[in-house]
């Protein structure tokens, strides 16, 4: 491949190639970085990652300008793409910076599960309470197929719904009024 273009050429090459994987690597942490925030929003210790949600949305905002450039340079049809001018280390700068970001954030996720202990009692409970509502459903249809074969025995044996006894006064109250 150097061999193929000049000694200038090449090197112009590779740099933008290198700045633009530099980019697309920031970029991506920066996306993973909102990703674990938002969900570490929704777990128990919500509150503590709001404000690294906010940071990483930020540094993410910031992230994508470099490939928004790029991009819109490439569709104007310019071809030559350059992330900086002064072709320094200004684009590994972030990159370092969100490394230690989300360093950062996985530390303080580690941290928060070892100083916040789970809330035992509270679990316990919630346990309980499906169990007991299962439980509770069981022997109520338990009760309910009792009450049916009963019902169902009752009609067998007298042919109505009510107790023997019943039928046979009913009918001698009516035999006394008749």
């Amino acid at each position: 491949m150097f061999f193929l273009f000049p000694n200038n050429l090449a090197n112009v090459i590779i740099y933008t190639m290198t700045m633009l994987l530099i980019a697309l690597f920031t970029t991506l942490l920066c996306f993973l970085s909102s990703a674990a925030t938002l969900r570490f929003i929704l777990s128990r210790q919500g509150w503590f990652w709001v404000l690294p949600f906010v940071i990483s949305l930020f540094f993410l905002y910031i992230s994508i300008s470099p490939l928004y450039n790029i991009s819109t340079q490439m569709v104007l049809g310019t071809y030559q793409v350059e992330i900086s001018g002064d072709r320094s280390v200004r684009e590994i700068i972030p990159l370092i910076i969100i490394i230690l970001w989300y360093t950062m954030i996985i530390t303080f996720r580690y941290a928060l599960k070892r100083v916040v202990p789970d809330n035992r009692h509270l679990i316990n409970t919630e346990k309980n309470l499906v169990e007991a509502r299962y439980l509770e459903h069981i022997e109520h249809e338990k009760y309910q197929n009792r009450l049916k074969k009963e019902a169902k025995r009752i009609i067998d044996e007298s042919g109505t719904l009510y107790p023997f006894k019943w039928v046979t006064l009913f009918d001698e109250i009516v035999r006394e009024k008749s």
